[in-house]
């Protein structure tokens, strides 16, 4: 009965509201602006929340990974491997080239687009059930670690991944404003499941481990139980992130694995808010804006520009740039309900 009027409750919440029109309007917006660059920078940027959305849910359990694109790079690699041999295998059953796209193609994606992420998860249980005990920055070393380990193993493989010189994988889709609504459909749902947990008895359980982890102990919490859960979720939306990306820019190499993704979560979540749920939106926003806006020749210049952010953000908001957000959207709200309650 709880269960039930607590999810009555949800649905009639203004946070769900807030959701629903959330996707409509971005859904309408690509029809309203038809420029195929803001559709690429919108594609990029929802994916993009998905990824430092992962990672900051993995934060919000007091644990921490610089090794976060290992499991984008798996479920990447595994989406775009399984994809291609299922498309293959029915093309040639149906004796043509290449696999028509329509509902079995786009059913097609989306479940290897899961089955993607639950591999990344199911490594993620792995490495989880070995280090979850770690204090958060020698896991997070151990992640950075892992993520070279895979990085390599994939070279060393690569008649089987085609990860030196990478690879296209089948096109399930059609390409441009399709492929944005199942992107953004993945986007919404990933996190509100992932808000929805946070909202629930096992968010508050990961809530009080990030707090202090000794006393959660004390009050009866089982904190390795529900680090791992953490950790194994955070892998799967890493992983559904890759499979989004690579399918989305129709090419993955082994640079899925390196460094550089590994710190863009990081970077994302610490600039839109950690702990936050519109935190590493805002993020995403921010670092995928300046990145595609300043390619090119004005690359360096796009770093320096995100470094600067970083410093302000970290010196003179270390909560991001979230909370100040909600400070300007109060003042406005307050100011007009302010003036009514000095009408007579």
């Amino acid at each position: 009965m709880d269960k039930k009027q607590t999810f009555n409750g949800i649905l009639h919440s203004r946070v769900f509201y807030l959701v629903i029109a959330a996707f409509v309007a971005l859904a309408v917006l690509p029809l309203l602006i038809t420029d195929n660059f803001f559709l690429y920078v919108l594609t990029l940027i929802c994916i993009m929340a998905i990824y430092a959305a992962s990672w900051n849910f993995l934060a919000n359990s007091g644990q921490g990974s610089l090794g976060h694109a290992a499991f984008l790079g798996i479920g990447g690699f595994s989406a775009a491997l399984l994809g291609t041999s299922i498309s293959t295998s029915l093309a040639n059953l149906a004796g043509t080239s290449s696999l028509p796209i329509g509902a079995a193609s786009v059913t097609i994606l989306v479940v290897v687009l899961l089955v993607g992420g639950l591999i990344s998860a199911g490594i993620g249980l792995l490495i989880g059930l070995a280090c979850v005990r770690l204090k958060a920055w020698y896991l997070a070393m151990v992640t950075f670690g892992f993520s070279v380990i895979i990085s390599t193993l994939s070279g060393q493989f690569d008649s089987f991944t085609n990860g030196i010189n990478g690879f296209a994988p089948a096109t399930l889709v059609p390409t441009k404003f399709p492929t944005y609504i199942l992107v953004l459909t993945f986007t919404v749902a990933s996190i509100s499941v992932m808000y929805l947990i946070m909202k629930s008895r096992m968010g508050l359980a990961f809530r009080a481990i990030h707090g202090n982890e000794a006393e959660a102990k004390m009050i009866g919490i089982n904190t390795a139980k529900y680090k791992l859960v953490a950790f194994v979720i955070s892998t799967f939306f890493a992983g559904v992130a890759g499979g989004l990306d690579v399918f989305f820019l129709r090419f993955v190499q082994n640079e899925i694995f390196s460094p550089a993704n590994s710190f863009l979560p990081l970077i994302m979540t610490v600039i839109g808010g950690l702990g936050t749920t519109v935190g590493p939106i805002i993020g995403s926003i921010f670092w995928v804006t300046i990145q595609q806006t300043t390619t090119g020749p004005y690359f360096t210049l796009s770093l320096v520009v995100i470094g600067i952010v970083l410093l302000l953000i970290v010196i003179f908001s270390p909560k991001g740039l979230a909370p100040l957000f909600q400070k300007i959207y109060n003042r406005i709200v307050a100011k007009p309900q302010s003036k009514e309650a000095k009408k007579p």
